[in-house]
């Protein structure tokens, strides 16, 4: 299937889960995501999620990976649409937050991180392959950001439903995940 029917098709069916099933598959993702070995954490860069999206609610995994790296810190994206670019912010307990125009919150004048600091990233999807490429939104903020991390950087996508067959219009841009997270396995590529 090609990326743009993949977009279209789970997002509908993503929005069309019960708030109750939501609950349980997050409660089996995480519990997923407890048992997976992973290398110290001191940069996690995660994301706010789009509820009106119903997007995974990664702020349970968040706090498991706290859990067990208790001095790791936690940024999530600026979006430089001007460029199609992102930056990693650090969240501060007291920081501020705006909407971009994609109506997803980004921390303000927080500081950043470089990409070479990240040791694990939480990337949004809709849909993921058996090849372990995602397909997001289609715009590309990640996968930009993704060539420039270290090679040994961990990422980590979160979905309610399994894996497809391989998406066809898959290019030399896209970066695959490490790792896949559903309510009824983790996926590992």
């Amino acid at each position: 299937m090609l990326k743009s029917e993949l977009r279209r098709d789970y997002l509908k069916k993503r929005l069309d889960l019960e708030d109750d099933q939501i609950e349980e598959f997050t409660r089996q993702i995480k519990s997923h995501l407890e048992t997976l070995s992973l290398p110290e954490v001191k940069f996690l860069l995660s994301y706010y999620p789009l509820v009106s999206r119903k997007e995974f609610n990664v702020a349970v995994c968040e706090q498991v990976i706290l859990s067990r790296f208790p001095l790791a810190k936690i940024a999530w994206p600026k979006t430089d649409p001007d460029v199609v670019g992102m930056e990693a912010h650090l969240l501060e307990e007291q920081g501020l937050f705006a909407k971009n125009k994609y109506d997803i919150l980004e921390p303000i004048g927080n500081a950043i991180v470089a990409p070479a600091l990240i040791d694990l990233v939480f990337v949004p999807l809709l849909a993921f392959d058996n090849n372990g490429f995602r397909v997001g939104y289609g715009k590309g903020y990640y996968d930009r950001y993704l060539i420039r991390c270290r090679k040994d950087i961990v990422r980590i996508g979160f979905s309610f439903f399994a894996a497809v067959e391989p998406v066809s219009d898959i290019n030399e841009f896209d970066v695959p995940l490490d790792y896949c997270i559903t309510p009824s396995r983790l996926y590992e590529f």
